[in-house]
C-alpha cells in the first residue's frame, strides 16, 4: 500500500547503519466508567468496539463500573455499551493513539445515547504532549509541508533559515523524529497526507523509550490497513443513510 512505502524505503535504508536506533511503538486502549439514572456505578455492561471486518473487541465493567478495552491499533473507534435492561449507548470519534490511553467521560447507560467525544484540551496522562490527528492533518492548507505543521502545533516550536525545527532554544541537531517507531537519521521528509494518523510532539517528558535528546521528539504514526478499512466503512454508512432518505 502506498502509505507504507515510506516505512518500507526508510527501513531499507537504515539496514547499512551499523547501530539502527527504534522506538518501539505499541497499541493503544480505551478507559472508562458506567454509571447508572441513580449515579452509580453499573457493573458487568457489556462494552466493545468493531476492529475488522464483523470482529469486535468486547469487555465488561467491573464491580466499580470501570472497562479497559485493549490492545487497539491507532485509529478512531465507536464505542458501545449495553447490559440487561438498558438500550445501546453509542460513543462516536473515540480517538485512540499509539502507547497511549484514551480516557471516557462517565458513560450514562440509561441514557441510551449517540453522541461525539470531546478531545481533551490537555492529555490527561502527558500534559506536555501536543497531538495532531488525521482528521485535522487533512484540513490543514499546510498538510504538504510536515514541517510547518508541526510548527504549527505549538509556539515553542521554532524553524530556522535552514529549515530545521528547534524545540525551546535547543541546539541544532538535537530533535529527533520517528515515523512508525523507525528513527529518521536525516532531516525530516515529507509524507502523503493521506498517510497520516497522527502526529505527536514532545516538547517536554519525553519518554524514556525515545532516548536521552536535549531537544524535542517528533513521532509520526502511518495509518494501518485497520485505519483504513474503518474510514471506507464509515463512508458506505453515511451514502446509505443519505440513499435512504
Amino acid at each position: 500500500m502506498m502509505m507504507k512505502t515510506y516505512f518500507y524505503l526508510i527501513a531499507i535504508a537504515l539496514i547499512t547503519v551499523p547501530a539502527m536506533n527504534c522506538a518501539q511503538t505499541g497499541p493503544g486502549e480505551i478507559k472508562g466508567k458506567v454509571f447508572n439514572d441513580l449515579v452509580e456505578p453499573e457493573p458487568y455492561i457489556e462494552v466493545w468496539v468493531d476492529i475488522a471486518g464483523s470482529n469486535q473487541l468486547k469487555t465488561e465493567t467491573d464491580e466499580n463500573g470501570k472497562f479497559t478495552l485493549k490492545p487497539l491499533f491507532p485509529g478512531t473507534y465507536v464505542v458501545y455499551a449495553t447490559g440487561f435492561g438498558y438500550d445501546t449507548t453509542i460513543i462516536r470519534k473515540v480517538k485512540v493513539t499509539a502507547d497511549k490511553i484514551t480516557y471516557l467521560n462517565d458513560i450514562d447507560i440509561a441514557a441510551a445515547v449517540v453522541k461525539e467525544r470531546e478531545a481533551p484540551l490537555i492529555e490527561k496522562d502527558d500534559p506536555g504532549l501536543h497531538r495532531m490527528d488525521a482528521q485535522t492533518i487533512k484540513a490543514l492548507p499546510i498538510r504538504y509541508d510536515a514541517a510547518a505543521m508541526i510548527q504549527s502545533m505549538t509556539p515553542e516550536i521554532k524553524k530556522g533559515d535552514n529549515g530545521e525545527l528547534y524545540f525551546k532554544g535547543a541546539r541544532n541537531g538535537t530533535s529527533v523524529y520517528y515515523v512508525d517507531g523507525i528513527k529518521l537519521t536525516g532531516a525530516l521528509a515529507n509524507l502523503p497526507a493521506r498517510s497520516y494518523a497522527s502526529i505527536q510532539v514532545y516538547t517536554g517528558g519525553v519518554p524514556a523509550k525515545y532516548g536521552d535528546t536535549t531537544g524535542g521528539v517528533v513521532a509520526i504514526e502511518t495509518q494501518s490497513y485497520f485505519s483504513l478499512w474503518r474510514q471506507e466503512k464509515n463512508r458506505r454508512e453515511i451514502a446509505r443513510k443519505k440513499a435512504s432518505r
